[in-house]
């Protein structure tokens, strides 16, 4: 036998009802990580943003004739806060809503987006929303605290799906949403103070 085979002292193995009892416990303690997110008590809780402190775009909401182009409804998306509560373009019905596209990376992005919060100030009664392309929460947040964006809301389009369904092709893209939820402008590329007023007029 070699001097590295390693043997087991029969008297020295767990009773095989207590065996039994921490193989229970540890098949119940699987069971219960893997089923606690879809627990009734947890709907609203299933991302945990930490630290990152940005929404987080959950689903698509499906709304008849919703199309990416002025005089279409806009396509309704719900996202979850920070804080667990939820939005939607829907909850929103009733103000005017700027959305615009945008990544960390994008130059004419980062450009625009100071002056879009210095607007965004001026019209407090509409609803500003920065869906940023499936970037990493923490970096958003970094780049909306160094810049001092406050007004803007920026939420994390993590798989896309609101991207492509706004058919947005290049960043940044701004779409102004009247309180009807109808699509009243669009303006693809580097926004200009003139481009917003604009926008926020035909929202009015």
């Amino acid at each position: 036998m070699s001097d590295d085979a390693i043997v087991v002292d029969p008297q020295e193995r767990l009773p095989r009802p207590v065996a039994a009892v921490i193989v229970g416990a540890i098949a119940l303690a699987t069971l219960v990580a893997l089923a606690w997110p879809a627990l009734p008590f947890n709907e609203g809780r299933r991302i945990v943003l930490g630290p990152t402190k940005v929404s987080v775009i959950m689903r698509q909401v499906e709304n008849s004739g919703a199309a990416p182009r002025a005089g279409s409804p806009a396509p309704d998306f719900e996202w979850v806060r920070p804080d667990g509560s939820r939005a939607s373009l829907a909850s929103l019905r009733g103000r005017g809503i700027v959305i615009n596209f945008w990544a960390t990376w994008c130059e004419p992005c980062k450009k625009e987006m100071p002056l879009m919060d210095r607007i965004a100030a001026e019209h407090p009664a509409v609803a500003w929303l920065a869906v940023d392309l499936d970037e990493d929460g923490e970096r958003v947040r970094e780049f909306f605290d160094r810049v001092g964006v406050t007004r803007l809301e920026p939420l994390l389009d993590v798989d896309l799906a609101t991207t492509h369904r706004y058919a947005v092709l290049s960043v940044p893209s701004t779409f102004f949403v009247d309180g009807g939820g109808t699509i009243r402008h669009v303006k693809i590329g580097e926004t200009s103070e003139a481009d917003l007023r604009r926008g926020l007029e035909s929202i009015r």
